[in-house]
């Protein structure tokens, strides 16, 4: 079987309220798109009906695939497994909820005619929020950009978008150097691929807050100011190199 155009990854973890919405509208839209495509989906040790109701889009559609994690490791390591079982040509993960609209899609993979990696962006100018998270989470996300930024001397200005696209070749070479499963993974990816020497455009994205009980904000952010240390140790060492 010949290698699909694109592929798109969707991370799954207790997602039984929107799949049966969310993956009929992205296989729609990646139809609209023109070329071969394919839809990973990595259930993340699911609890609820995402594992079977995945299952049935699998056996109804072959262009659905699913892996699955037997227990949850985070949002990270379900990202690395889609990411690297991914046989497109562009690669493009995006959140189960949809919460940056998938006509947004364009103009990322646009992205990648000129780039390596295309960061959606809802911090830069062109962007937009329908609708913001909690002012903490707000904080606590400005935050972690501020120190993102210092201790990887990037220009990125927002590492937390779940929505991001990579050519296969560079796919290939960020995710089979990544190691974190937790919150901080998205900025362990922009890590390596500045250390990677891989060029990065920023694209501006509408976005809209969904409630996820699933994040514990509290632990999130005591583990992503671990994990930032992390990567700053191995950004020295020449580990992502």
């Amino acid at each position: 079987m010949s290698a699909p155009a694109l592929s798109f990854v969707v991370p799954v973890y207790n997602e039984e309220l929107v799949l049966e919405r969310s993956i009929p509208a992205l296989c729609a839209h990646a139809q609209g798109l023109g070329g071969a495509f394919e839809i990973v989906c990595v259930d993340d040790g699911s609890t609820d009906r995402s594992a079977a109701l995945l299952a049935e889009f699998a056996a109804r559609d072959a262009r659905v695939r699913v892996e699955r994690h037997p227990v949850n490791r985070g949002k990270g390591a379900a990202v690395r497994t889609g990411m690297l079982a991914a046989r497109g040509e562009k690669v493009l993960f995006l959140d189960a909820d949809l919460s940056t609209p998938l006509e947004q899609t364009r103009a990322l993979l646009d992205a990648l005619e000129r780039h390596d990696v295309a960061l959606g962006n809802r911090r830069m100018s062109g962007a937009s929020i329908q609708r913001r998270q909690p002012w903490l989470r707000q904080a606590l996300g400005k935050g972690f950009t501020l120190l993102t930024r210092v201790l990887l001397a990037s220009p990125v200005t927002d590492f937390t978008c779940g929505f991001k696209a990579f050519r296969r070749d560079a796919a290939q070479r960020v995710f089979s150097r990544s190691a974190l499963d937790g919150w901080a993974f998205d900025a362990e990816l922009v890590a390596i691929a500045h250390a990677q020497r891989l060029s990065i455009a920023q694209v501006p994205v509408r976005w809209h807050h969904e409630d996820d009980s699933k994040v514990r904000v509290l632990n999130a952010v005591l583990g992503s100011l671990r994990d930032l240390l992390v990567i700053a140790a191995r950004r020295m060492s020449g580990r992502y190199r």
